[in-house]
């Protein structure tokens, strides 16, 4: 199994960070390559919602069917896969102080195919940590200007962000 990790710093709150990168409509805004990431079922975030993702990498179009194991309100989301690319990926939130935050995010992935899946896995992987590096940036970035959406609309708090 390949692993690539990242530690993203955030120029927001935790809370801010958190409900940010929980809702799954800003994916394809933060996500390097992701081209669909879409809800299945009743669920759109928490433990036991399930998404189909698709995205690019590289020369490949990767698709899965996701799901959330681990939901922590502003400790940690994770998911792991289903069906298709089999990943295991987690986000892990910490506070730096009242207005910076970090996510760190995992993922690791095995593509099926014995031999032939893991030479393919090994020519996916700079692909994979270039989209991990990227990734990094997006999400600094977008959640640094989801804040100061927030902060703008002063009559609301984190807690009550739209989802």
């Amino acid at each position: 199994m390949t692993e690539v990790r990242f530690v993203a710093t955030c120029n927001a709150p935790l809370d801010v960070t958190f409900a940010y990168l929980d809702d799954y409509r800003n994916v394809t805004e933060y996500w390097h390559g992701m081209t669909s990431y879409k809800p299945v079922g009743a669920l759109d975030h928490g433990p036991g919602s399930i998404y189909e993702a698709i995205s690019r990498m590289g020369p490949s179009t990767l698709k899965s069917t996701i799901e959330t194991v681990e939901w922590e309100k502003d400790v940690r989301i994770a998911y792991t896969s289903v069906s298709g690319m089999d990943s295991n990926t987690t986000f892990d939130f910490a506070a730096v102080d009242a207005t910076h935050s970090t996510v760190e995010f995992r993922i690791e992935f095995r593509l099926p195919g014995g031999i032939a899946g893991r030479a393919i896995e090994k020519t996916l992987e700079p692909f994979v940590s270039t989209a991990a590096r990227n990734t990094a940036a997006n999400i600094s970035k977008r959640v640094a200007e989801y804040y100061e959406v927030v902060r703008a609309d002063t009559g609301r708090g984190a807690a009550d962000l739209p989802k």
